[in-house]
C-alpha cells in the first residue's frame, strides 16, 4: 500500500489529520492507541495536541512492530514536549498526585515510515518530510 490518497476527483496526497487533545482525552489508554495505529496503518499522518505518555509510547512501538508486514513497516513519531518551567512541573505534580492523572502539555506527530521522514528534532522545533518518491 502507498502513502498516496486519491479521492474521487483523482487529486493525490498525503492525508494529515489533526487531532485535539479533547478528543483523545475521552478515550482510555487502549482505545487511544489502537486509534493511532490504524489511522497511521491508513498512511495518515497524525498531529496530536498532547505529548504522549511513555507508556504510550513505548505501547504504541510494541504493537506497530508486532503488526509489520510488507504493506506496514512500522511508525515514525516525534513531538513537542513542554519542558515547563518550575510553575508548569508543580501543577503537573499537583495533578498527578491529587486527580490520578498527568498533564501531558505538548505536540505529537505520528506517521507509517513509508510516509513520514524526521529530518530534525530539537527542544521546540521540528521538521519532517512526507516522502513522495515512489509515486
Amino acid at each position: 500500500m502507498l502513502a498516496v490518497r486519491k479521492d474521487k476527483n483523482k487529486k493525490k496526497g498525503v492525508r494529515i489529520e489533526f487531532i485535539s487533545k479533547d478528543k483523545l482525552k475521552e478515550k482510555d489508554f487502549d482505545e487511544k492507541v489502537n486509534l493511532i495505529l490504524e489511522k497511521v496503518k491508513d498512511n495518515s499522518i497524525l498531529v496530536l495536541e498532547e505529548a504522549l505518555s511513555p507508556e504510550e509510547k513505548r505501547e504504541l512501538i510494541t504493537r506497530s512492530v508486532e503488526s509489520i508486514t510488507e504493506e506496514f513497516p512500522g511508525i515514525e513519531f516525534s513531538g513537542l514536549e513542554n519542558h515547563s518551567a518550575f510553575f508548569d512541573r508543580l501543577l503537573n505534580n499537583l495533578s498527578k498526585k491529587f486527580l490520578g492523572k498527568e498533564r501531558k502539555r505538548g505536540l505529537t506527530i505520528v506517521g507509517n515510515s513509508n510516509v513520514m521522514e524526521k529530518i530534525a528534532e530539537e527542544r521546540d522545533s521540528v521538521s519532517l518530510l512526507a516522502k513522495f518518491d515512489r509515486f
